[in-house]
């Protein structure tokens, strides 16, 4: 599956639940989470005051998708269920 797929279903899921200001599918957002692919993998931080902090790197999308979710919330309950309509958003993509 590409990642435009990947990517569309997750911003899918997220619009949802979080102003779009509070998170960046597309690199660096200021008091943002982040998300943008480099050195063959998808980095997953929180942006603030110019810099990148807690900084997660991961070798697939679907698991940067996941590592996105724990950052926006800590509650294990909404993790579940996000990670439950990206799987329903990728199959209606696909």
């Amino acid at each position: 599956m590409d990642t435009k797929r990947y990517l569309e279903a997750l911003n899918a899921v997220l619009k949802e639940r979080y102003p779009i200001n509070s998170y960046s599918l597309n690199g660096y957002q200021e008091e943002s989470v982040c998300m943008q692919f480099e050195n063959n993998l998808w980095i997953v931080y929180d942006g603030e005051r110019g810099n990148r902090y807690n900084i997660v790197q991961c070798d697939t999308i679907l698991k940067a998708c996941i590592e996105f979710f724990r950052k926006m919330t800590h509650r294990t309950e909404d993790i579940s269920i996000m990670e439950n309509e990206l799987l329903r958003n990728l199959t209606k993509v696909a």
